[in-house]
Parts: structure tokens; sequence; C-alpha cells
């Protein structure tokens, strides 16, 4: 299979009205509907998961030098028989050593292992200070066959932008 072009590429402020329209995109997508449906559901849960934790965690970022400014971005693209789901957000930097420890964790888990700390995570008692247990990057990494593959880019003295890559085989 030839590349394409994306599916969804889209840059810019998430909302729930965006959600919807880039999830509706997706939906009608003749790429997205010729998989069978197993394939369609890991798609688009993790095309939902990568969109949510933008709406949720990514950090606002204020400065008037534009140079220094990251918005949120999510891609889905069709490649060789593959889906990658690209999604990217400015976080802190002190955000950075956490989230690296918990995808690093996860990548280097197999299926068994993963089943055992979503069950631990979904079972244990949120704090009021809990930004969230990972739980979101355990179901996108039982959803691929393959490490969420990622990076941290330098966004200004207390940012980071954050790029992660699910891929997921037809």
């Amino acid at each position: 299979m030839e590349n394409r072009e994306a599916i969804i590429d889209f840059e810019g402020s998430i909302s729930f009205e965006t959600m919807e329209r880039l999830l509706n995109q997706l939906k009608s997508a003749w790429q997205f509907n010729a998989l069978r449906k197993p394939v369609r559901k890991r798609v688009y849960g993790t095309v939902v998961e990568s969109i949510d934790n933008i709406f949720k965690y990514a950090t606002p970022y204020k400065d008037t030098n534009r140079e220094l400014q990251r918005h949120p971005q999510i891609q889905v693209k069709e490649q060789e028989g593959r889906f990658i789901v690209s999604a990217g957000n400015l976080i802190l930097k002190d955000q950075v050593d956490d989230l690296k420890y918990k995808l690093n964790r996860i990548n280097k888990m197999d299926d068994q292992a993963l089943k055992s700390l979503y069950e631990e995570v979904i079972n244990r008692e949120a704090s009021d200070e809990d930004r969230g247990a990972g739980l979101g990057l355990i179901t996108m990494a039982m959803r691929t066959d393959e490490n969420i593959r990622y990076e941290f880019e330098s966004a200004g003295p207390v940012h980071s932008y954050f790029t992660m890559h699910i891929t997921i085989k037809e």
C-alpha cells in the first residue's frame, strides 16, 4: 500500500466540538471504513484517547514570542497497511520525567503485564492531586503491537512539546 494523505491532520485548540468534528472525519474516511471491525475499534479508541489526553493535559502557553508557541496537534495516517496516530501538546518540563517513566514502563510490558497493570490502576483510589494514572497510555499500549514512540522537544524555559506515535496494524 502506498503512502496516502492524512485522514486527520489537525493543529489548534481542542474543544468538545473539535473532538466531535475530528471523530466524524475519521468515521467518514473510506480507509477507516474498509478496516475489519476489531481494527476499526482499536484505531477509533486510540484517536479518542489521544484527543482526550490533549484536552485534559495540554498546558496552555501564553507568550508574545510566536516562535515558542506550539499548538496541540493530532494526525491519523494510513501507511503501508498500518494506521499511525500521532498526537502532540505542550506540557510543563517538570512533567517530563514522570511521563517518560510511564511510557518506558508500559513499553517494556507484554500483553499480560499490561492487563494486570490496567486492573491495578483502574481499581486504585485516585488522590486529589492525581493528574492521571496513565490509564489512557496503558489502554493505547494494549491496542498496538509496537511500542509507543515518543519525543520531548524543549519549548521555552518551562515547557516541552510532547509527541507520541501509536501504530496499529490492519
